[in-house]
């Protein structure tokens, strides 16, 4: 479970997690990483986990006989026609014998409940029952499904893969399960990082006002080349510093769903001190990215530029091409690393393996995860353009009317907001996803429930 760390045990890691699905068998080797509510297990044996040989078609399984079934126009037990067999007289009955009018009927061990009717050329399959009639070992159902018992939910959401329904529920199940860490922390870490950044963005707005009076005079600016100056100056400070504070955000939300999923309430102290020595992992791995997305736009400008040197029309057809691929590698690229922010902050492990870690554990859920990303970002942008549109719209009136002090300030609390919306949610949606990945791969359902039962009763 995702507590603070003991003395000798690794970030994030529990020591001395009782694991009975993971536990290696007698004779093999020790896993590599520690076991444990956040530990990594991928790869080994167990579970749930990814290397488990299912039985295949025909094979013995459970509540299959041991024996092979005879294949089509072979001799089976009890069918006229095997050589060297002492066929049942007229008159006596045989095991598996055909009835009159049945020609081939008999079919291996079939029971007589629900045999087709005579008459029916060639009908008997092995072992098949008739109609509503309950296989040998097939667990009773309704409507013949297989019986599965109820998964155990001791927290926000049940101890199984998740279905889309119950991800988004527990993202707003997490918010009432602790509101002071969902709520309390994110907001104050999301109101700091906006200040910061709008101060620093107020700093430099000189340098960005020289560049508002370069402009020709019929640029529309209308005599309010220092407001404006501000403003965007202001703005970009914001989105700059709040850019930096989103990772560590989703750390601070990552740790409280992981505790919430068990049915544990993680207390402020508790999850900064997971987070706090990871918020540098979480933010060099932001930075990263928006690295990487960098070199792929300088990529496809260069290849524009060098278009347009050959031919004008090649440059074109290579614009409209490059569109897409942006588009394209910011999906795929999104998609295989965006669950690296909770592994940072629950697995504890270091930046680089651990990035390595979650592009194997996405690989084979790139469309379910595009798909969850994409309704959850449609959903949150409707959210947070209505809550938007209120301060800039009043923001926009304070600077027509010269208040640069008050529309600014409007400005950066609607930023502000619109922030803390959109990390609380998506931050909570990632989370889940991770968590879900994770007990669809690796069979982290029976760790949870195992933590889940070692919590002292409420």
């Amino acid at each position: 479970m995702s507590t603070p760390d003991a003395p000798g045990a690794p970030d994030g890691a529990t020591p001395d997690t009782p694991s009975d699905a993971h536990a290696a068998a007698p004779g093999a080797a020790a896993p590599q990483e520690p076991t444990g509510w956040g530990t990594p297990t991928y790869g080994q044996p167990g579970y749930g986990q990814p290397g488990q040989g299912q039985p295949q078609y025909g094979q013995p399984g459970y509540g299959q006989p041991g024996q092979t079934p005879p294949q089509y126009g072979q001799p089976g037990y009890g069918q006229p026609g095997q050589p060297g067999q002492e066929q049942p007289q007229h008159g006596q009955p045989g095991y598996g014998q055909a009835q009159p009018g049945q020609y081939g009927q008999g079919a291996y061990g079939q029971p007589g409940y629900g045999q087709p009717q005579a008459g029916q050329y060639g009908q008997g399959t092995y072992g098949q029952p008739g109609y509503g009639q309950p296989g040998y070992g097939q667990p009773a159902g309704f409507g013949g499904a297989p019986f599965a018992p109820q998964a155990a939910k001791p927290g926000i959401v049940p101890l199984r893969p998740l279905t889309l329904g119950e991800i988004f529920d527990g993202a707003f199940g997490a918010i009432r399960h602790n509101p002071r860490v969902m709520l309390g922390m994110s907001t104050l870490v999301v109101v700091v990082a906006t200040i910061v950044g709008a101060l620093i963005g107020y700093a430099f707005s000189g340098y960005v006002a020289d560049a508002f009076f370069a402009l020709p005079s019929d640029a529309g600016l209308g005599g309010l080349e220092t407001e404006f100056a501000t403003m965007y100056s202001s703005l970009a400070g914001t989105g700059l510093a709040t850019g930096l504070a989103t990772p560590v955000v989703a750390g601070l939300l990552t740790v409280s769903i992981g505790q919430s999923v068990i049915g544990r309430k993680a207390t402020v102290g508790e999850v900064w001190s997971q987070v706090g020595r990871r918020a540098w992992f979480l933010i060099g791995f932001s930075l990263l990215l928006g690295i990487v997305f960098a070199l792929v736009v300088t990529l496809l400008v260069l290849l524009a530029v060098l278009a347009f040197a050959v031919d004008p029309g090649l440059g074109a057809v290579t614009i409209l091409l490059a569109i897409p691929a942006y588009l394209a590698a910011i999906v795929w690229i999104g998609a295989r690393t965006g669950l690296v922010p909770p592994a940072l902050a629950l697995e504890g492990q270091p930046f680089w393996p651990t990035v390595a870690r979650v592009w194997r554990l996405t690989r084979g859920s790139f469309w379910r995860l595009v798909g969850i990303y994409l309704l959850a970002y449609v959903a949150i942008a409707v959210v947070t353009q209505i809550i938007a549109t209120p301060f800039s719209f009043v923001g926009g009136i304070a600077l027509g009317a010269g208040q640069a002090l008050v529309g600014n300030l409007v400005m950066t609390l609607g930023v502000a907001v619109s922030t803390i919306a959109t990390t609380l949610f998506l931050g909570s949606i990632v989370a889940l996803l991770y968590i879900d990945v994770r007990m669809r791969r690796e069979g982290l359902d029976v760790e949870l429930a195992a933590a889940a039962g070692e919590q002292p009763p409420a």
